[in-house]
C-alpha cells in the first residue's frame, strides 16, 4: 500500500526553490534540505528520489512560472516597444527589490552548473523557449524584421541584469541602461 505524504509537496518544492536560490545547488546539502523542508530523509528519498531530481523539479517549476508571467506581461501591451520596456522594468525591479539579492535562480544555475550536460540542455531549452515567446510577441509588428536579434539582445541584457543586481543597487543606473537599450531597438 502506498504511503500517504504527510506534507504538501508544492509547499516543500517552494521551500526547496528558495533554499537552492539562496545557497546554490552544490552548497545545499541533504541535511540543509531535510531541515529546511521539515521532512525526514526517508520521506525525502521516497518523494523526490535524490537532491538532483528535486533540483530539476525546482528548475522546471521556475521555468514554467516564469514563462507564464512573461507571456502575460508582454500581452498586456500592444505596442512592442512599450511591452519590452514593461517586461524589462519588471525584471529589473523584482531583482533590485529583493533584500537578499539572490538574482535569478536559472541564471545562478547557469553560472554554477553550465558544465553539467543535463543542466546545459535545460538552459538551452529555457533560452529557446524564452526567445520564442519574445519573437512571437514581436511577430507581425513594426519590429518583426529584427525580432530574432532583438529577442537575443533582451535575453543577454536580462541575464546581465540578473547577475549585476546581486551587487549593484543603483536603480538610476539600471534605468539609464534600459533607456539606452530601448533607444537602440527603436532606431
Amino acid at each position: 500500500m502506498p504511503k500517504n505524504e504527510l506534507f504538501d509537496k508544492n509547499e516543500v518544492i517552494k521551500k526547496a526553490i528558495n533554499l537552492f536560490w539562496m545557497k546554490g545547488y552544490e552548497a545545499t546539502s541533504l541535511s540543509d534540505l531535510t531541515e529546511k523542508l521539515g521532512i525526514g530523509k526517508g520521506s525525502f528519498y521516497n518523494t523526490f528520489g535524490s537532491k538532483r531530481k528535486l533540483f530539476d523539479t525546482c528548475l522546471s517549476a521556475v521555468h514554467e512560472g516564469g514563462f507564464i508571467g512573461v507571456k502575460q506581461l508582454l500581452n498586456q501591451e500592444s505596442d512592442p516597444i512599450l511591452g519590452i520596456r514593461r517586461y524589462m522594468e519588471f525584471h529589473s525591479e523584482n531583482l533590485l527589490k529583493d533584500p537578499q539579492s539572490k538574482g535569478c535562480l536559472i541564471v545562478n544555475t547557469s553560472t554554477e552548473m553550465a558544465h553539467d550536460k543535463g543542466i546545459e540542455s535545460f538552459l538551452l531549452e529555457n533560452n529557446q523557449s524564452m526567445k520564442s515567446i519574445i519573437v512571437d510577441y514581436l511577430a507581425g509588428g513594426r519590429l518583426s524584421d529584427r525580432a530574432d536579434v532583438i529577442a537575443d539582445s533582451i535575453l543577454i541584457y536580462t541575464t546581465g541584469v540578473s547577475v549585476l543586481s546581486k551587487f549593484i543597487k543603483d536603480r538610476n543606473r539600471f534605468k539609464a541602461s534600459l533607456d539606452q537599450f530601448i533607444q537602440s531597438i527603436e532606431s
